[in-house]
C-alpha cells in the first residue's frame, strides 16, 4: 500500500515540476513572440492558398455579369442577389 502512495506522490511531484516549468517559460515574451511566429509559418501558406483561389471561368463570368447589372453577389450560394 506504502509502494503505490510513493509511486503516486513521485507522479505528482513530476507533474507539479512539469506545470511550473511550462508556466514559467510561458511568462516569458519570447516564448510568445516565437509560438507566433512558427503558428504563423505554419498557417500562412495554407491560408494564402485558401484566399488566392480563383474562381472557375463560368462562375467568374456569372459574377461579372452580377456586378455589371449592379447587384450584389453572394459566395456562398454563388448567385446574383
Amino acid at each position: 500500500m506504502t509502494d503505490g502512495l510513493v509511486v503516486a506522490a513521485l507522479v505528482a511531484a513530476v507533474l507539479i515540476g512539469v506545470g511550473a516549468a511550462a508556466f514559467l517559460v510561458m511568462r516569458s515574451p519570447a516564448f510568445w513572440a516565437d509560438a507566433g511566429r512558427q503558428l504563423a509559418a505554419a498557417l500562412l501558406p495554407k491560408i494564402i492558398s485558401i484566399l488566392s483561389k480563383r474562381m472557375d471561368p463560368e462562375t467568374e463570368a456569372k459574377w461579372r455579369d452580377c456586378q455589371r447589372r449592379g447587384g450584389k453577389w453572394n459566395p456562398r450560394t454563388r448567385k446574383c442577389e
